[in-house]
């Protein structure tokens, strides 16, 4: 299957929204005073990857402009799709379960959250695997994708989470010092998973080889390099991760930087999956 641009939201806004129920199912305090926040947060992480959903069935044609695509994919077990399909339709079930708990003042049974973690997990995996179904796309047939997907899902959700956060606690609400900790970790293996793709792509052997290396020159010096260079490394890794710096050695920062941090760390995150999608050459072009 062949994908087009418009795939880069739905793998945005599937990673984006499993990865900031994590942040909140377990960062969140579950006190009646953060009600608020928690149930922002879900609701904020089941748009996401409903609206993901929805974005995907429309370009690839399928469940929604065609019921009977969807009825006849749930019964091919060796299908990617068919997996996509039952780990969202669950989240997303799981999710709503989480909101509706919290919408009637109830506390959310803590096995329910974990058991949405996990699920988030397989979705945030499953946007990197998806791409793996074109093999004629050597930069999407490698293992190292869905690793550097789920680690830009996890930067997206934790920036997604930290405004959610800070809109719905209040900018006395405090983060957890894991999560603070999390806007310098998680750029530094994002980086380094980026460079991992990137080489593995460069070392691609066999009949894939010249569309790897084409792909990878696309990215690197070619027609996507302003928006991997510009908007993946300096916009979506370097700018925030100094922002962090700064917000974690000063303890009075001023209050702009953690939202400038997290808005360029969504926009990196968009533009990853973009030129990834974009910038991939075909074995057969």
């Amino acid at each position: 299957m062949v994908w087009d641009g418009i795939v880069a939201c739905d793998l945005f806004c599937a990673g984006m929204g499993a990865w900031t129920f994590i942040f909140t199912a377990l960062a969140c305090p579950r006190a009646e005073k953060a009600r608020t926040v928690r149930l922002a947060g879900f609701v904020v992480a089941a748009a996401s990857v409903a609206l993901g959903a929805l974005i995907l069935a429309v370009d690839a044609k399928g469940g929604l402009l065609h019921p009977l695509r969807y009825f006849n994919l749930l019964g091919n077990f060796g299908s990617v799709m068919m997996w996509g399909v039952v780990l969202i339709s669950l989240f997303l079930v799981g999710a709503l379960a989480c909101i509706v708990s919290l919408a009637r003042c109830r506390v959310v049974p803590r096995a329910l959250e974990l058991a949405c973690v996990a699920l988030g997990l397989g979705v945030s995996l499953y946007t990197g695997v998806l791409l793996g179904t074109s093999p004629a796309f050597p930069l999407w047939n490698l293992a190292v994708l869905p690793i550097a997907f789920l680690v830009s899902a996890a930067y997206s959700g934790y920036a997604a989470y930290g405004l959610i956060d800070r809109f719905a606690g209040g900018e006395s609400h405090d983060l957890p010092a894991w999560v603070r900790a999390a806007g310098i970790a998680l750029p530094m293996l994002l980086a380094i998973a980026i460079a991992a793709l990137l080489m593995v792509a460069a070392g691609t052997q066999g009949s894939g080889a010249a569309a790897a290396n084409a792909s990878v020159s696309n990215l690197v010096s070619g027609s996507y390099a302003a928006p991997f260079w510009g908007g993946v490394v300096l916009v979506g890794i370097v700018a925030p991760l100094a922002l962090a710096a700064v917000r974690l050695r000063r303890e009075n920062a001023a209050s702009w930087l953690p939202l400038a941090e997290w808005a360029l760390i969504l926009v990196g995150g968009f533009a990853f999956r973009y030129v990834v999608v974009m910038g991939a050459v075909p074995v057969f072009a």
